[in-house]
């Protein structure tokens, strides 16, 4: 499918490129190893393109737009690699290494640049870890105290690095590959400074738009705010209300979670210790599935031991509500629906509710 405008042939030598500039066309020569490879695909989804180009002795050429957004990929057969049209003449080799190379210092060499850094910190970091397991003198606490002292060197070098990349590439994809990797590691309040200092193209990204909304969802449904309604179909097929079971005069402990999260199931056990201890006239507990298959729902559910009210089959009609990005997501919400707590945890929801619930005698 051609979109936009394309001109793409097979050639017999190498494309040179005959001027080490930026335009608005991105100049593609190729070679491909192995005699039996025909034709490469062209793919750059953004710029609705999606074409395949002839090879003749093993190369080919192609031009396409210029758009420093977006990403593209070319492949052959089991050889493919990423590449950003960035407006420069790009060498492609499809062989036993996979390589998209630029004479001119642009978005692609940065492109370049990022993908190698993220791949040698992931090895070093997997190196590290392995031979830190492979110490059998060390007890099981020394091994974790120091996994975790190398993870939170490495994780703090990455996020230092994902810092500058951002700055430097505020108006194109590679700092927004960036940003995906930092943007856990901030505050609301940060990202959205970060998100400020973007180009105005890639504030209209679909992960950018996302972030900016979830911290909007976060800020509308924030702590001491009233709950936020939402409607869902069961998966028995009928109507449920999130108000049908919070705002009714009790404390509610809410989870949401799905039968497919580790750390939801891990939570069930404190969940299950404070339902069992406060659960009557001024306390209850709801688990809302998210992101799941109602039948894992029940299954995960009966097997361990919820026995509290569900909302089943919710998906992402709560969580794109409350911007909740990970779960488990355990909030308290009180009896006037006015949200308590969120983001609890552990011994932290016991140590919540007994602020406002008395236990049973």
């Amino acid at each position: 499918m051609r979109i936009r405008t394309l001109f793409c042939a097979a050639v017999a030598v190498s494309v040179a490129a005959s001027c080490a500039r930026v335009t608005d066309v991105t100049k593609i020569s190729g070679m491909v190893s192995g005699e039996d490879v025909t034709e490469v695909n062209i793919l750059v989804p953004d710029l609705k393109i999606d074409t395949t180009v002839a090879v003749k002795n093993g190369r080919f050429y192609c031009e396409i737009p210029a758009d420093v957004t977006v990403m593209g990929s070319i492949s052959a057969g089991d050889k493919g690699v990423q590449f950003v049209p960035d407006g420069t003449a790009l060498k492609v080799e499809l062989a036993d290494a996979n390589v998209v190379t630029s004479s001119v210092e642009h978005v692609q060499n940065a492109f370049a640049e990022y993908t190698e850094y993220t791949k040698n910190i992931s090895e070093e970091l997997r190196t590290r870890m392995d031979d830190i397991r492979s110490k059998a003198e060390l007890s099981e606490e020394e091994m974790e105290a120091q996994i975790d002292e190398v993870y939170d060197e490495l994780s703090g070098k990455f996020r230092e690095y994902n810092e500058k990349v951002v700055t430097k590439n505020n108006d194109n994809v590679v700092g927004l590959m960036a940003l995906q990797n930092w943007a856990g590691e901030l505050e609301d309040h940060q990202v959205d400074s970060v998100i400020n200092t973007l180009s105005s193209k890639i504030k209209e990204n679909k992960f950018v738009k996302r972030l900016s909304g979830a911290i909007a969802a976060r800020n509308n449904t924030a702590e001491g705010k009233k709950f936020t309604d939402f409607t869902i179909e069961n998966s028995d097929g009928k109507t449920v209300k999130f108000s049908d079971f919070v705002g009714k005069g009790k404390y509610v402990l809410v989870d949401f979670w799905a039968s497919w999260c580790g750390p939801c199931k891990r939570e069930i056990p404190n969940i299950k210790a404070v339902y069992d201890k406060y659960k009557g006239r001024e306390f209850d507990v709801l688990s809302v599935a998210v992101w799941d298959r109602p039948e894992a729902t029940k299954a995960s559910a009966e097997e361990h031991g919820v026995v509290w009210s569900q909302i089943i089959n919710a998906q992402s009609v709560p969580t794109e509500i409350y911007g909740i990005e990970g779960i488990p997501h355990i909030m308290l919400i009180g009896p006037d629906g006015t949200i308590l707590k969120r983001n609890l945890r552990g011994e932290g929801i016991e140590a919540e509710v007994a602020k406002y619930v008395k236990a049973r005698k």
